[in-house]
């Protein structure tokens, strides 16, 4: 068990339940250190149990610490209502991805249990110090990926082309995958927040935006650089300029006990001043772990008060149509007076 027994209870009285059935693969791995798939957690405040079938019941017993392993034997919806009946459930959590067909089984086994739906992801929003450690080393990687890539970046290469050659470097320098498709974007379509990469040809005068991640242990990073291929226009150098100077600001007066949803507007306010808060769409930032986008963020919808020990993405961005965009992305930590920056590569302004 990777949590305190401790932490599953107070989680259930929170959430005003008996037992909780827990299916996303990222909650049963950071509740019960099991890393395979395919399995279930059925949480109570005395026992905890991992439902799981035949390919993994040896892996989960030596990950699983804590954790009473059962092979279901295609039988989860069975196993779900004896444990159930076992554990006198009235009140049972469920999260919010559950499909339709499997709620229909467990009602079918359960016609007397209140089904609620509950939030495990929010255990994970504090990170611990090993947490914070293997984010940056996913950091360490993806800021070498992209050292490395910077080379191949000029007039007459494909954006594929760097999608491969940055995927393929983040590679040997020890990631386990790419966080997400991974975004290139030349030209009019940096103006695309998520113009992932086509077989379009970089030219001359281009600003190129590249949004990636590397995965160490499980654990993701999040990091954008913008660069200039050969002379761009001062329109584009402005917006550079101004989309850089919002990013600065923000991790400059970032910290715990600031709201989320005040953060994302001072970004706002602060590219107000520059005349291009309107070209600024998406939210400012996300959390980051063993998923890429983690609670909580910083948005104008999210009012969490940020807790030291939360990771952040700073990622303010300004798109215009037919002239193109810039994002400037980190992943940071807060911290009680400030933040520590995990991602390295420079974003002072690149022509290549």
């Amino acid at each position: 068990m990777l949590i305190e027994r401790a932490m599953i209870s107070d989680f259930l009285k929170e959430s005003g339940v008996d037992a909780a059935f827990i299916e996303k693969d990222e909650n049963c791995r950071y509740i019960s250190g099991f890393t395979g798939s395919d399995s279930y957690l059925f949480l109570t405040a005395d026992d905890c149990y991992l439902l799981t079938d035949s390919r993994y019941t040896e892996q989960a017993k030596e990950e699983a610490k804590g954790f009473t392993i059962i092979d279901y034997a295609g039988k989860l919806a069975k196993t779900v209502g004896e444990l159930s009946a076992k554990h006198h459930v009235t009140r049972f959590g469920i999260e919010a991805g559950m499909t339709y067909k499997m709620y229909l089984s467990f009602d079918e086994v359960l016609p007397e249990t209140d089904f609620v739906f509950v939030v495990p992801d929010t255990l994970r929003q504090i990170k611990s110090a090993e947490e914070i450690r293997l984010i940056e080393e996913a950091c360490r990687i993806s800021d070498l990926g992209f050292e490395k890539t910077v080379p191949y970046i000029k007039a007459g290469v494909t954006e594929a082309e760097l999608r491969t050659i940055l995927e393929c470097a983040m590679l040997e320098a020890g990631s386990e995958g790419k966080s997400f498709d991974t975004i290139v974007a030349s030209g009019w379509r940096s103006a695309y927040p998520h113009g992932t990469a086509t077989d379009k040809v970089i030219e001359e005068g281009d600003l190129v935006t590249f949004d990636f991640g590397a995965i160490y242990h499980g654990y993701h990073s999040d990091i954008t650089r913008t660069v200039a291929v050969g002379e761009i226009s001062e329109r584009q150098r402005y917006i550079y300029d101004a989309v850089l100077g919002c990013n600065e600001h923000i991790e400059k007066i970032l910290r715990a006990g600031l709201v989320a949803a005040d953060v994302d507007q001072e970004s706002r306010k602060y590219l107000k001043e520059k005349d291009l808060d309107k070209w600024f769409g998406h939210a400012l930032g996300h959390s980051v772990g063993l998923e890429i986008h983690e609670t909580p963020t910083l948005s104008p919808r999210d009012h969490t008060v940020l807790c030291a020990g939360m990771t952040e993405t700073v990622e303010p961005g300004v798109y215009i149509p037919g002239v193109g965009g810039v994002r400037i992305e980190d992943t940071v930590v807060i911290e009680k007076d400030g933040i520590s920056i995990l991602t390295k590569f420079p974003k002072k302004f690149l022509r290549v």
